[in-house]
């Protein structure tokens, strides 16, 4: 009897001894499930644990296992880095970063999805300030400004004033700095981020130092606008004054531009800044004649 007992005590070290654990050497994927949501995957010649949360989960059939892992937690184990997958509840998305699921943006709308080829979506990606990150940046859930990944957290960034506010696309978010407020940072090398409209559109803002500041007013009929227009994928806005009409003295943008003066019996041109007069018109200054003439002076 004792016999018995010794030989079912050896058998049961036995298996435990050929059983495998993370870290042993390996040949192909363990052969049974971990748990009903892992399993232990043969990666880079040692098994690695591997999270299978999933719809199918962890799958055991001809002696071989199979492995959902669309579905996970952030920090959850991992073996295909930089591959996607869906939080569990759908709000997010993460990336398998160094063995380890990561969290990467949430995702409004429809949520996480899963395509056919079980590659993680996220339709309306946003992320709020604070949020965990890896790199990169993204929309705020309510669209008015866009965050950066600095040090690991998502930070302010650029509020997005303009019409579009933040739309998230593929590459990266798209924001509509077309508005602006005295103040703010600009760059007066990017002809999209050296020139704002004030939020009333009377003034357009432009780029001195590295911030914005008041320009021109902008008395013309369109006042200060935003020119909207497609490229490479993206959606690029160009705020630009309407300084059809203007008075001696006023600040000018366009050296050498005309405009009519606001009683329209002059007409006005951009020196060295400001408008100076160039001609009185006894008959008027017409804005746009009907044969396409501009500020035609009579």
């Amino acid at each position: 009897m004792k016999r018995l007992a010794s030989l079912f005590a050896a058998a049961a070290l036995l298996v435990a001894a050929c059983k495998p654990t993370p870290g042993t050497s390996c040949s192909g994927h363990a052969k049974g499930c971990e748990t009903p949501t892992s399993r232990l995957a043969c990666s880079g010649g040692v098994y690695t644990l591997e999270t299978c949360k999933g719809p199918a989960g962890c799958a055991e059939a001809n002696g071989a296992t199979t492995c959902d892992s669309t579905r996970a937690d952030v920090g959850d184990p991992c073996v295909a880095e930089n591959t996607g997958a869906c939080s569990v509840d759908g709000k997010a998305k993460l990336l398998c970063q160094n063995g380890k699921l990561a969290f990467v943006t949430r995702c409004a709308g429809e949520g996480c999805v899963v395509d056919d080829r079980g590659e993680a979506h996220c339709e309306n990606p946003f992320a709020k300030e604070g949020d965990v990150c890896i790199k990169g940046s993204a929309c705020t859930e309510d669209g008015t400004a866009e965050l950066a990944c600095t040090a690991g957290k998502m930070v302010p960034f650029h509020p997005c004033r303009g019409r579009k506010q933040c739309i998230s696309i593929k590459t990266s978010p798209n924001c509509d700095r077309s508005v602006g407020m005295v103040g703010e940072p600009c760059d007066a090398n990017d002809p999209e981020l050296a020139v704002a409209c004030d939020p009333k559109g009377d003034i357009i803002l432009v780029c001195k130092g590295g911030k914005l500041v008041p320009g021109p007013t902008c008395k013309g009929k369109f006042k200060c606008d935003v020119n909207s227009y497609g490229r490479d994928g993206r959606s690029h806005y160009q705020a630009g004054c309407d300084q059809s009409l203007a008075e001696l003295g006023d600040a000018c943008l366009k050296e050498g531009g005309l405009a009519c003066s606001g009683d329209l019996k002059s007409r006005l041109t951009c020196t060295a800044g400001v408008f100076a007069l160039d001609k009185a018109c006894k008959k008027g200054c017409e804005l746009a004649a009907a044969d396409g003439t501009k500020f035609d002076c009579k």
